[in-house]
């Protein structure tokens, strides 16, 4: 029986704060079983540091992994790298995203555990509000960027949770000055209250007239003793490739894929059961475990497991299909070409051709 299933939910904004913070992932579609091996070992990788204490490390690779293959395991572990790091309000999103996704596939313990987690950190949230001068608001084009991401005018003036450290601001408008600004903010419930003013209008020179476009008779009408522009010549006709050559190359381009597809399917059946081996290390006998590693673990084997299967099957079609082309592919046939030879001394027969 299966313990879990791995989420293949993609991320979802968590209200304004998690879109402040980084930004609504974009859709996608199933990742393939080479993005699968890769988002693999980023986790493997992520886990080793952050075993050493290199949490700072880890969490790139952890974002990537999740990027690629979206996971709920992944983003506890990954909101436990941003609390590690001190990016408590990267790490409460996070933590309340896998609550959310966790109780919408059904792991209610898993969705009670990270909800705890994320309540214990929102009493000591640092907070920045960025207010806005109303004449700004009538500008057209008016933007305002927070740490590099956009800020959404719903969210001008209400306090949102931030990571601690210190935020760059930026307010612009085609036309107008703008204006910087930068705030430090620190741990355990600091706040701070930023207010753009009304950005100043650039002064320059008028911009030049437009000039209109020509009439379709001043396009049309080449200018008096001009000469008459020479034609293109025409390209000259591509040699007409060899049916059979061809088939022969997708053939061999085929195969090759199919052999690049068996090679994935083993790496992915080594890691399921390297996997596979990690977790019974957690879950010591029973239908089911109790241990967050284990689970996760389990996880990760199963759906290597199902890469693995899905490489092989893909890998041994794509090998056969490309053996087919290459030997049911048309082959030239042999010319033999008889003529008669006359000399002034001699007289005989010519015989010349190609042969396969």
């Amino acid at each position: 029986m299966r313990r879990h299933q791995r989420s293949t939910a993609h991320p979802v904004a968590l209200g304004l704060c998690a879109a402040l913070i980084s930004g609504a992932l974009p859709a996608r579609a199933e990742p393939s079983a080479a993005e699968k091996a890769t988002a693999e070992a980023l986790f493997d990788a992520a886990l080793d540091l952050m075993k050493q204490g290199r949490s700072e490390e880890a969490c790139p690779r952890l974002e990537q992994s999740h990027r690629i293959d979206p996971g709920i395991g992944t983003l506890l572990y990954l909101a436990e790298c941003y609390e590690n790091t001190g990016r408590t309000a990267s790490a409460w999103a996070t933590f309340r995203q896998a609550a959310s996704e966790s109780r919408a596939a059904g792991q209610a313990e898993r969705s009670r555990k990270a909800q705890a987690r994320a309540a214990r950190l929102e009493p000591g949230l640092s907070k920045l509000s960025i207010g806005v001068a109303p004449e700004n608001l009538a500008l057209q084009g008016f933007a305002v960027r927070s740490a590099g991401q956009p800020v959404e005018p719903a969210i001008f003036g209400i306090a949102i949770p931030v990571d601690p450290g210190e935020i760059a601001i930026e307010a612009s408008a085609p036309g107008h000055e703008t204006w910087k600004t930068t705030v430090k903010l620190g741990s355990n419930k600091a706040s701070a209250n930023v207010d753009v003013p009304a950005l100043k209008r650039l002064e320059g020179p008028p911009p030049d007239p437009v000039k209109p476009p020509p009439s379709e008779a001043e396009v049309a009408a080449p200018a008096v003793g001009a000469p008459a522009p020479a034609s293109a010549p025409a390209p000259a006709p591509a040699p007409a490739a060899s049916r059979g050559d061809t088939m022969r190359l997708l053939g061999l381009v085929v195969g090759g894929a199919g052999v690049v597809g068996l090679g994935v399917g083993t790496f992915f059946g080594v890691k399921a059961i390297s996997k596979n081996g990690d977790a019974e290390g957690y879950c010591k006998g029973g239908s089911t475990c109790e241990d967050p590693r284990g689970v996760t673990l389990t996880e990760e084997a199963s759906s290597a497991a199902t890469a693995s299967n899905i490489a092989f099957g893909l890998g041994a079609a794509a090998l056969a299909g490309g053996a087919v082309l290459y030997f049911v592919a048309p082959r030239p046939s042999s010319r033999v070409e008889v003529g008669p030879v006359v000399g002034a001394r001699n007289v005989g027969l010519r015989v010349g051709g190609t042969f396969q």
